[in-house]
């Protein structure tokens, strides 16, 4: 009965230990970044087709993140229209999004 009642406290408790502030950076900003870097270092080595397909898996795969926007710059490509573009724009300013260099 007791471990039971455990349980149950832990399972209660668990949203109030995951939760984050606002002001907080979000997780989904990671893997962005860390291809973000990862294009950096084979840009340094001097290897110019893991460069591309890395910044192209970036703005594939995260179009609304700070690293896209860098990303679709450095590939030549247009910056999205209409609506994305807007709230891409929005969560970028309401995020407080300077670039700073990541290295």
């Amino acid at each position: 009965m007791k471990s039971a009642v455990l349980a149950l406290c832990a399972a209660l408790l668990a949203p109030y230990q995951c939760a984050t502030s606002k002001n907080e950076r979000p997780l989904e900003d990671t893997a962005p970044k860390a291809l973000w870097i990862l294009s950096e270092r084979f840009q340094k080595e001097g290897d110019g087709k893991a460069r591309e397909t890395t910044l192209q898996q970036i703005v594939e795969q995260y179009p609304g993140s700070r690293y896209a926007q860098r990303a679709r710059s450095e590939l030549g490509l247009p910056e999205p229209e209409g609506k994305e573009a807007k709230r891409n724009e929005a969560e970028r300013a309401e995020a407080g999004e300077d670039f700073e260099s990541d290295e």
